[in-house]
C-alpha cells in the first residue's frame, strides 16, 4: 500500500469516529467493535514499513505512535499499536537523528511531542532519540501550514489542521 492510499484509509476511519455516537465508553467500544482500532494498527505497521525509505511514512507513524498514547481511543479511534512496529518508527529515526538527516518540520514535530515526556518514555534504549526530546534547543512551531496539503496526510494532517495557532 502507498503513502495517499494510507491516508485516504485513514480519512474514512476519522470520519467513521466522528459518526460515533455515546459515551466516552460507548465510542471507545464502538471503535473496537466496528474494527477501527485494529484497521488503524494495520495502518500503522504499514508506515512502520514504509519508514526506512519514506520520511512522510515515518512522521505518520511517528505521529500516530505519540497520539494513541497522548489521546483516547474515542476522540482519535486508535488504541494499542502493534509494539514491534512502534519500536520500528523510533529505530528508524534515531539512526536519522544520529547522522542528522531530518528535516524542518520532522524537527519542529518532535519538539512539540517533546512536551509529552511520559509518552516516549518505554523508548529509553534509543539514545538519539531520548536525547533529542529532552533536548534544551526547541525548533518552534512554524507560523503557518499548507492547510490543503495536510489534507492528505491522514489524521496527522487533520491534527495539525486543528490547531488554532495555524489558524491566522
Amino acid at each position: 500500500m502507498n503513502i495517499d492510499e494510507l491516508a485516504i484509509k485513514e480519512r474514512n476511519l476519522y470520519s467513521s469516529m466522528k459518526e460515533l455516537g455515546g459515551t466516552i465508553e460507548e465510542k471507545s467500544d464502538k471503535a473496537v467493535y466496528f474494527g477501527i482500532t485494529k484497521k488503524y494498527r494495520e495502518i500503522h505497521q504499514e508506515y512502520s514499513r514504509l519508514a526506512k525509505s519514506d520520511l512522510e511514512a515515518l512522521k505518520r507513524g511517528l505521529f500516530l505512535t505519540w497520539y494513541s498514547i497522548a489521546e483516547p481511543t474515542y476522540l482519535t479511534g486508535i488504541a494499542e499499536l502493534d509494539e514491534e512496529s512502534e519500536e520500528r518508527i523510533i529505530k528508524v529515526l534515531d539512526r536519522r537523528l544520529k547522522i542528522n538527516n531530518t528535516d524542518f518540520e520532522l524537527d519542529w514535530m518532535l519538539d512539540y511531542y517533546s512536551d509529552w515526556d511520559y509518552v516516549f518514555e518505554s523508548f529509553t534504549d534509543f539514545k538519539n532519540f531520548q536525547n533529542r526530546l529532552k533536548s534544551k534547543s526547541k525548533t518552534e512551531l512554524p507560523n503557518e501550514i499548507d492547510r490543503i496539503t495536510m489534507e492528505h496526510r491522514g489524521q496527522m494532517g487533520v491534527y495539525w489542521n486543528s490547531l488554532t495557532r495555524f489558524n491566522k
